[in-house]
């Protein structure tokens, strides 16, 4: 009986150990999502060297995160995946080119998930854009758009290998037929009101 009340205590020391582990990677997760979206709006808000360093912030509590892979990954996908979508957007926005996974630093999927939700933060500036009357952005950004999804058209997988990836694609495709729309109808009323 001793014996056995040893055991459960160091199984309980254990799991107390891995219930610790895993508060910590929720709270962290959290921490990123919000952060995420903070950065994200600071960037549509023309703050690029703000949100540049928040981003930065991300990516180091994302590595510190990771740590915990091996047992949570799951409970961080989100945040990874929203660290991505802001490190992609950021990349667009400020040095004009879309990242590597490399760069970013995050695994295949996370990356993935966040590249096809940047298509939703450049849908953003695109009708930022248009409402400013900068038309050569408005199609700057609409081409990323474009590239995004075009180059991500092939990926066709079960939902077991990546879950969530084609509604996401089916998502990106109708905000690009929405903003080429918006884009059109700007150009026309921009030829109609020069023939006035």
């Amino acid at each position: 009986m001793e014996k056995m009340e040893k055991e459960i205590e160091k199984i309980s020391e254990h799991l107390s150990k891995k219930q610790s582990e895993f508060d910590r990677v929720m709270q962290s997760s959290r921490d990123i999502i919000r952060m995420a979206g903070q950065a994200i709006t600071i960037l549509h808000n023309g703050n690029a060297e703000q949100a540049e360093k928040m981003i930065s912030d991300i990516k180091a509590r994302v590595e510190e995160l990771s740590r915990f892979d091996t047992q949570f990954k799951y409970n961080s996908f989100q945040a990874y995946q929203e660290y991505a979508e802001a490190a992609v957007s950021l990349s667009i926005k400020k040095h004009g080119r879309i990242p590597s996974i490399k760069e970013v630093g995050v695994d295949v999927e996370a990356y993935l998930m966040g590249l096809m939700d940047s298509v939703g933060e450049l849908k953003r500036e695109v009708l930022e854009s248009l409402r400013s009357g900068r038309i050569k952005d408005a199609d700057m950004y609409f081409e990323f758009m474009e590239q995004i999804y075009d180059s991500t058209r092939t990926i066709r997988f079960a939902e077991a290998v990546l879950n969530g990836f084609r509604k996401k694609q089916d998502t990106a495709r109708i905000q690009i037929e929405n903003a080429g729309s918006e884009i059109l109808m700007f150009k026309s009323r921009e030829v109609t009101s020069k023939k006035l």
